[in-house]
């Protein structure tokens, strides 16, 4: 057991190679939710219209904002995470958990409303195409 703290401890020894294993999930994920958008806008071209490959085109920016942002939150509470490990304080990070997954419980709803409600004013805000305002609409409010 004490070997595997050892192992993740980001205070002691060489933090490259911590961060590097640390890193590439979450890059994984970046790269993961980039390439879904991506994949929408080939299955579109490929049976869709040009408009709907407008629409998936714009919809994917605003749904990446969303995500990416949620994603620096998260990081947010790594950080937080790791000071009470580095403060030796291991019983503050359970409340941290569990703050943070109330936050994004309560946060993921609204959201969700808010992307349902919006996504024309988002739609229009990121200047789809007129021929294309209701399929880029259509397309948020589904990936909300």
């Amino acid at each position: 057991m004490e070997k595997s703290m050892d192992k993740n401890d980001f205070t002691q020894g060489s933090i490259v190679s911590k961060l590097l294993r640390f890193m590439i999930p979450i890059f994984g994920a970046l790269v993961l939710q980039a390439m879904y958008g991506a994949v929408d806008i080939l299955v579109v071209g490929q049976f869709g219209t040009t408009a709907g490959i407008s629409g998936v085109s714009t919809g994917s920016g605003i749904v990446n904002l969303l995500t990416f942002t949620v994603t620096g939150l998260t990081m947010g509470v790594t950080i937080v995470m790791g000071q009470y490990l580095g403060e030796k304080r291991p019983e503050k990070v359970g409340q941290v958990v569990g703050g943070a997954i109330w936050l994004f419980f309560v946060l993921s709803f609204v959201i969700a409303a808010l992307m349902l409600i919006l996504a024309r004013p988002l739609a229009i805000l990121m200047q789809a195409p007129r021929e294309a305002l209701d399929l880029t609409v259509l397309y948020v409010r589904i990936c909300g």
